[in-house]
């Protein structure tokens, strides 16, 4: 997830500026972790005159070759990692394109994986989550618990596009859907094929419904529990005639799995 921003001064030659590259990459892959085509850089050359700098402020004696790096990461890595970073990073660059290690200036910034979006509009805690659960999927079994990123994302997969994948493993196995008992599909539902049935199709089946969408207003995180607001857009079969229900659904987490589902139905706000 470290994105990179490095500043050199100008008339260096695309080999240099190729080797530098190379030599933070390999140091951030090397020992921070980074997967190796996570590989996101811009490089700027700059006028002698535009880098200011003291020779020999807590460091130096600096020189023309004066290099500065700026690293923002998603991830706090701890301060041992980053003691080894620096190092492996000044021994690359001064074997290849043969800095001075009191040329190089690193600055590192942490931000949380929220302030990213690698492509498509995509929230970065998204694209995390997707990783970890899809690393997950590849061993059944291999994870007992679950992040507040993780199931959020699973919610919001569930309720956007009925996608169960995603939230199955985070059910414990004694949980329990509770819907109320005044629709048509009321009751208390409990297992996994149980579960994956109901959110297969549209609510209450083709009996109840012509069709039936389903649109996420938020997901809230709160001592343990997620609140889903949901806006429902529905053609009943009785009528025909379009309406709009507002849901709100309840998931109780314990332990980082979910143990309980409410529907809360409010009939009071449906509109015709």
């Amino acid at each position: 997830m470290p994105f990179v921003d490095i500043s050199l001064v100008r008339g260096t030659s695309p080999e240099y500026r190729r080797a530098v590259s190379r030599a933070v990459h390999d140091a951030l892959v090397t020992e921070l972790t980074m997967k190796p085509d996570d590989d996101f850089q811009l490089i700027h050359e700059l006028e002698p005159s535009a880098m200011v700098f003291p020779r020999d402020f807590r460091g130096g004696p600096r020189s023309r070759d004066w290099t500065v790096i700026r690293i923002t990461d998603g991830l706090e890595r701890g301060p041992q990692a980053k003691r080894r970073f620096y190092t492996t990073l000044v021994r690359l660059l001064g074997a290849d394109p043969g800095i001075d290690p009191a040329d190089v200036f690193v600055m590192m910034t942490l931000t949380p994986p929220e302030n990213f979006s690698f492509a498509d509009g995509v929230i970065g805690t998204d694209v995390v989550a997707i990783e970890a659960l899809d690393a997950a999927a590849q061993n059944p079994g291999s994870r007992e618990s679950y992040t507040k990123d993780e199931i959020a994302y699973a919610i919001t997969q569930l309720f956007a596009h009925r996608d169960t994948s995603r939230i199955l493993p985070m059910l414990r196995d004694d949980y329990v859907m509770s819907l109320p008992e005044s629709l048509p599909y009321g009751g208390d539902y409990t297992g996994r094929e149980t579960f994956e049935d109901f959110f297969a199709k549209t609510p209450g089946g083709a009996d109840v419904w012509e069709s039936f969408s389903s649109h996420v207003e938020q997901v809230i995180e709160a001592d343990g529990y997620f609140a889903v607001q949901l806006t429902n857009t529905a053609v009943p079969k009785a009528t025909g005639v379009p309406v709009v229900l507002y849901n709100l659904w309840l998931f109780e987490v314990t332990g980082g799995r979910i143990g309980g589902i409410r529907l809360y139905a409010d009939t009071a706000r449906v509109r015709g």
